[in-house]
């Protein structure tokens, strides 16, 4: 008897493993018709030749995607196949682009670009992928106290993926506009309706978005150094400049959009964020080397205070300790001089501070000048100076005695 009910089990499960076998093989050919249909669908009514590129690199996709499942499409789709029934695809997009009447010559061009686009698409989708990981590595890291220099290893890589993710957003944004080769300005609404379906389908905005949040999170949630600062504020002010030329675009792609338009709106809000936080992070890391060093400046939280309290501290300084022994002012501001200004702020702070016009010229220069008096009013005179001095009194002296004496000689001529 038990075995009867053995053999019995086994047979139903054979008949449900064929069953289940057949439902997911059914799924597989069902879901490669509904590509091809869609995609037909893309063929017959693409209206630009950046569509017709997009349509056969996706075609691409579909073909390198189910290449494995070749024999079950087969069988699937008799009288035809796999093969055919891809071939049948790309004679229909043919036909289309031959209505538009495309350029070969520009649609080889714009397939370029549309390559690009797909490296970069992949990119940015493997850098999220591998930033997320690294992201939770460092908060299991720092719950466990790991050793610093493992977790510095990781902050590390997720601060150069972060980098790389911003600059690879925005080359996948300039590829596609890149494909219509002018002004948004001048794009008709055909190419505007293309571009827009382009932008939405590679997630643009999302990406965007996606960037200036896991910046805001890795300053907000990582303990940094101050080189990671500096870092960070230059890569805010390069991430800043792109979104500046960048935006105007995409205002215009979607300015019947009310959707579209908020999300730019977002868009800057989100920066704005986070550039107040490089901000903030930015003088208060500042602010905290003065203060390790024994610079002890009134608060500040921008480029006016800082130039104002940075001179005002060393005007105090000059003019408090002018009565103290020459070797006690030289040795302060040798401190100063070694441990703050050649190391951190004259060749670090400043040409960051300057280059995310956190700083203007005007404001280092003044830095620099009370720097300069202070190492004036502590530096004695070198004696090679009085002596340089004197040699030049003496020349005079001879020169006019000379002068003097051929006056004379030259009445009595």
């Amino acid at each position: 008897m038990k075995t009867k009910l053995l053999i019995f089990i086994l047979f139903l499960s054979s008949i449900c493993l064929v069953y289940a076998r057949q439902a997911s093989e059914r799924l597989i050919v069902n879901k490669f018709e509904q590509s091809l249909k869609e995609l037909a669908l893309f063929a017959d009514s693409a209206k630009t030749v950046q569509d017709c590129v997009e349509i056969n690199s996706m075609i691409d996709d579909i073909e390198i995607k189910y290449a494995d499942k070749k024999d079950l499409l087969d069988r699937a789709l008799y009288p035809d196949d796999y093969q055919k029934s891809i071939e049948k695809l790309r004679g229909r997009l043919l036909i289309r682009r031959n209505d538009l009447g495309v350029i070969e010559t520009q649609y080889a061009r714009i397939a370029e670009l549309e390559a690009q686009v797909l490296v970069l698409s992949n990119k940015v989708d493997s850098l999220d992928r591998e930033n997320d990981r690294l992201s939770s590595m460092i908060k299991r890291m720092t719950g466990k106290g790991s050793l610093v220099d493992s977790l510095r290893m990781v902050v590390n890589r997720l601060k150069q993926n972060l980098i790389k993710r911003d600059e690879v957003i925005f080359s996948l944004v300039d590829s596609l506009f890149l494909q219509y080769d002018k002004n948004v300005a001048n794009m008709t609404d055909i190419e505007k309706q293309s571009m827009y379906g382009k932008l939405e389908r590679k997630n643009v905005f999302t990406g965007l978005k996606k960037s200036i949040e896991d910046n805001l999170n890795f300053l907000r949630s990582t303990k940094l150094t101050p080189i990671d600062y500096v870092e960070i504020a230059r890569q805010n002010s390069q991430f800043t400049s792109q979104w500046k030329g960048v935006g105007p675009k995409l205002a215009d792609i979607y300015l019947s959009g009310k959707k579209k338009t908020e999300e730019i709106v977002l868009i800057d809000s989100l920066l704005n964020v986070w550039s107040g936080e490089v901000d903030r992070s930015n003088w208060g890391t500042l602010n905290s080397i003065l203060i390790q060093n024994g610079v002890t400046l009134k608060a500040f939280n921008n480029s006016d205070e800082f130039t104002a309290n940075f001179t005002s501290y060393i005007d105090e300084i000059i003019k408090n300790t002018a009565e103290d022994p020459e070797d006690v002012r030289a040795k302060q501001f040798n401190t100063f001089n070694d441990n703050v200004w050649k190391n951190n702020i004259k060749t670090t702070w400043l040409p960051v501070l300057l280059e995310s016009g956190k700083l203007t010229q005007e404001q280092a220069a003044k830095i620099e000048e009370a720097v300069d008096n202070w190492e004036s009013a502590v530096s004695p005179v070198s004696p090679i100076v009085y002596v340089g001095i004197a040699i030049v009194i003496i020349a005079l002296i001879i020169g006019l005695a000379m002068g003097l004496r051929k006056k004379p000689e030259e009445e009595q001529a």
